[in-house]
């Protein structure tokens, strides 16, 4: 047994396929440049996660994938987001990790339109909520938010060994 089976889950592409209704658009909950993270539900209904679908255009070989996989499962810190498991079943490249209900750190600072679960039924639903308009974060709060990026920088940089870009 490798370690990132010891640390984290292997999900077959159609336990993917049904935490995401197929990848339904309308569970989409962010877009970058590595992938497009859906939400969805795991265990029956009961665990929300976010799965982040590798897009073909950043595609890394999957000796890389792995050694991310096993690298990511590793960390355990309270400001980073913790990988709950993964999907490797060609063509598919998929990350499972913790869901984070309140939102990005930009629906926060901007005030950006969020998605929110709800769950009936072990079903998903997604609704829209935000305004677009500026934050209504204090300084304090936004300070505690820097705090708590630095600590999880710092602890990449300095406490977990296994290189880690600086």
């Amino acid at each position: 047994m490798s370690t990132s089976e010891q640390l984290c889950r292997e999900f077959s592409l159609d336990e993917v396929n049904e935490a995401t209704r197929n990848f339904d658009e309308e569970l989409i909950i962010g877009k970058g440049g590595f992938g497009v993270v859906y939400i969805g539900s795991i265990n029956n209904g009961a665990e929300v996660v976010a799965m982040k679908r590798l897009s073909y255009e950043s595609r890394q070989g999957e000796t890389e994938f792995l050694r991310e996989i096993e690298t990511l499962s590793k960390l355990q810190h309270d400001h980073l987001v913790r990988l709950k498991g993964y999907c490797n079943e060609s063509p598919e490249m998929i990350l499972v990790y913790a869901y984070m209900p309140s939102g990005t750190l930009a629906d926060h600072l901007y005030k950006t339109r969020s998605s929110w679960l709800l769950m009936s039924n072990g079903s998903v639903s997604v609704i829209e909520i935000g305004d677009n308009q500026t934050s209504c974060l204090t300084w304090e709060q936004r300070l505690c938010i820097c705090i708590g990026a630095a600590r999880g920088l710092d602890f990449l940089h300095t406490e977990y060994v296994p290189g880690i870009m600086m």
